[in-house]
């Protein structure tokens, strides 16, 4: 009897490498467009995150982390720039993308309103700087691409990344808080309060830009103002005019001075109104108020129940901030300051 041979035949062999071969080719290609995205997502997260910083520090100290019409290589620089020296950003990390040119930078143009952050993409197959590059913009607020360098690279319709591209950079903004308006993000404290009403005077931070203290301010403004002349009195006057201001010396006491021709106003460590303990520094906040009779200081004068009596009916609304030495001024008006 003649034996039978088991085994596999060629053709056989050959169909399972086709299929194994197959089956890594398509493995290989999941893992090189896995890898990718997320070098596409590394890099979009980290400009984002050099421009939340930036946002950070403007809202902080009323500028950009860099000058005017200056760029500033973030990757090359990673413990000395204003992002990371401060703290806005991972302190001694080395931040780059990872693609080849690997470089962040942050520029403000020349009339300090927009922050730039720019990166390049060198290498790879004909197409894939633009590929990669097109990609990252879309996921960025004010993005755009661009085949030309330049400090910041300039963007435009006739730059714009293509297939022939072999370094594509992608260029992002943003432009001053719109909620800023000259350090409004450095307003510590509102309220109400009455003629006389005490104010703690905010303990303020060093700005890092100076590394000086940052001065206290205080705004005063008219809620309610009545023409009721003295205590004890129901003769109301027509009102010719009225201010609201603010009282206190140079190098704060615990006790601040009586508003303008007051001798009765209640101190503020009676805990009036609410206010701190005795220990803090305060601002007296004042209404002046005038009518046909005269000048009337503040109405309801009372000291014998100064909680609910003194000041009843006038209202207030003191703002408190801190304000950096170098603040751009609006216009030549100023608040009252220490």
């Amino acid at each position: 009897m003649q034996k039978q041979i088991k085994g596999f035949s060629l053709i056989e062999m050959l169909l399972v490498m086709v299929i194994v071969s197959g089956a890594l080719f398509m493995a290989a290609s999941y893992f090189r467009q896995r890898s990718l995205q997320m070098r596409i997502d590394r890099t979009s997260l980290q400009m984002q995150q050099i421009l939340n910083a930036g946002l950070a520090y403007y809202v902080a100290n009323n500028k950009w982390p860099v000058a005017n019409n200056t760029s500033v290589d973030i990757t090359a620089t990673p413990t000395t720039n204003n992002l990371q020296a401060n703290g806005y950003l991972p302190k001694g990390v080395t931040i780059a993308n990872p693609f080849s040119g690997g470089h962040y930078s942050m520029y403000t143009d020349s009339t300090g309103k927009l922050f730039t952050v720019y990166t390049s993409i060198t290498g790879g197959s004909a197409g894939f700087p633009a590929a990669a590059g097109n990609s990252i913009a879309g996921t960025l607020p004010l993005a755009a691409t661009t085949a030309t360098a330049g400090t910041p690279p300039p963007i435009g319709t006739t730059a714009i990344c293509s297939t022939t591209t072999t370094t594509c950079y992608i260029v992002t903004s943003i432009n001053i808080p719109g909620q800023n308006l000259n350090a409004a993000g450095a307003v510590n404290f509102a309220g109400v309060y009455r003629h006389g009403g005490c104010v703690p005077v905010p303990t303020c931070p060093t700005d890092p830009a100076t590394g000086t203290a940052l001065t206290a301010e205080i705004q005063v403004v008219p809620v309610s103002v009545s023409g009721l002349n003295d205590s004890g009195s129901n003769a109301v006057y027509p009102i010719s005019s009225f201010t609201a201001y603010a009282k206190g010396p140079a190098t704060q006491p615990t006790q601040p001075p009586n508003c303008i021709n007051e001798t009765t106003a209640p101190p503020c460590n009676t805990n009036i109104q609410g206010n701190a303990p005795a220990s803090n520094a305060y601002w007296r906040v004042c209404l002046q108020v005038i009518t046909e009779k005269g000048d009337v200081q503040g109405t309801n004068n009372s000291t014998s129940n100064p909680a609910t009596d003194y000041g009843a009916n006038v209202t207030l609304m003191a703002i408190t901030r801190c304000s950096i030495s170098n603040e751009p001024a609006g216009s030549k008006f100023t608040i009252y300051g220490n």
